[in-house]
C-alpha cells in the first residue's frame, strides 16, 4: 500500500511540474475566465437589478458566479488530452504490460495537473472577491463544507473525464468528445445558468446526475439555499457518484481493452 501510494504522488508531482512549466497558461486562464465571468456579472446585474430571481438577488448571484469562476477552473483544468492520447496513438498497449493499475495512474497524473489550476482559481478568485464584495458565507460551518465539497470536484473531474475518453476506443477521436462533455457539463451544472431558473423537468434531470456538484451544490452550501442536513446530504451525493463512477470506469476499462488495436504492425 505504502509502495502505490507513493508511485500515485509521484505521478501526480511529474504531471503538476509539467503543467507548471507553462506559466503562461495561468495568466491566459486569468483573463479567459476572469473575462466570462465579467461579462456574467454584467448581464445579471442588468437583468436583476434591485429585485431577485430563481431566489437571487445581486449579492448571492455575486457569490455564485464567483464560485462558478472557481469551480469552473477546476473542472476544466485536468490533463485530459494526456489520457486520450495513450489511447489514440497506442501508448495503452505498453501500459496494460506494466505492472500498475491504468485508472489509478491516470488518476494521479489528472489530478495532478488539476493542482497547478489552483493558483489560477484563487488569484482570479480574489481579485473578483475584491472588486465586488460578494457575501460571506452564511456561517463557518457553510464555509467548511463548501470547501468540503469543492474537495470533491478532484475525484469528480477525472472520472468524468475518464469515462468520456474512454469513448475513444469505438470513435477514434477525442475532439468532439470533450466539446461534447464540457457543453454538458457547463449547462447541468449550472455553471451557465443556475439551475433554479431552468423549467423543473431539466432540474429534475440535472439532479439525476453529477453535474450539479461541480457549482450548484458549492453554492447552495455557500449561500444557506440548504440547511446543515441538507448539505450533509449532497456531500454525500457527491462522495457517491466519485465510489460509483470510479467502478464504472473500471467497467467499461475492461470491457475497451479488447478493442485495442495499434497500427502499423
Amino acid at each position: 500500500m505504502t509502495h502505490t501510494l507513493a508511485v500515485d504522488r509521484a505521478l501526480a508531482v511529474i504531471s503538476l511540474k509539467r503543467r507548471l512549466a507553462y506559466k503562461a497558461n495561468w495568466v491566459f486562464a486569468i483573463i479567459l475566465g476572469g473575462g466570462a465571468m465579467l461579462s456574467g456579472l454584467a448581464l445579471w446585474r442588468n437583468l436583476l437589478g434591485d429585485g431577485t430571481l430563481g431566489g437571487y438577488d445581486w449579492d448571492s448571484m455575486r457569490a455564485y458566479m464567483i464560485i462558478g469562476f472557481f469551480t469552473a477552473t477546476l473542472a476544466f483544468g485536468g490533463a485530459d488530452w494526456a489520457i486520450a492520447d495513450r489511447i489514440l496513438d497506442g501508448l495503452i498497449a505498453v501500459d496494460l504490460t506494466k505492472p500498475m493499475d491504468f485508472q489509478r495512474a491516470r488518476a494521479a497524473e489528472f489530478v495532478g495537473s488539476m493542482v497547478s489550476t489552483v493558483p489560477t482559481a484563487v488569484v482570479g478568485s480574489a481579485i473578483a472577491w475584491l472588486v465586488f464584495s460578494p457575501p460571506a458565507p452564511v456561517s463557518p460551518l457553510a464555509g467548511a463544507l463548501t470547501a468540503v465539497s469543492i474537495l470533491f470536484i478532484f475525484p469528480l473531474a477525472f472520472e468524468i473525464t475518464y469515462l468520456s475518453v474512454l469513448v475513444c476506443f469505438w470513435t477514434r477521436r477525442y475532439l468532439g468528445i470533450m466539446w461534447a462533455r464540457e457543453a454538458v457539463l457547463s449547462f447541468f451544472s449550472g455553471i451557465m445558468v443556475p439551475l433554479a431558473l431552468m423549467p423543473a423537468p431539466l432540474q429534475i434531470a440535472a439532479w439525476c446526475l453529477p453535474f450539479p456538484h461541480f457549482t450548484t451544490t458549492p453554492s447552495n452550501i455557500y449561500l444557506g439555499r440548504v440547511d446543515t442536513p441538507g448539505a450533509l446530504g449532497l456531500i454525500a451525493a457527491e462522495a457517491a457518484w466519485v465510489v460509483v463512477m470510479w467502478f464504472a470506469g473500471r467497467l467499461v476499462f475492461n470491457h475497451a481493452v479488447k478493442k485495442v488495436t495499434v497500427h502499423g504492425g
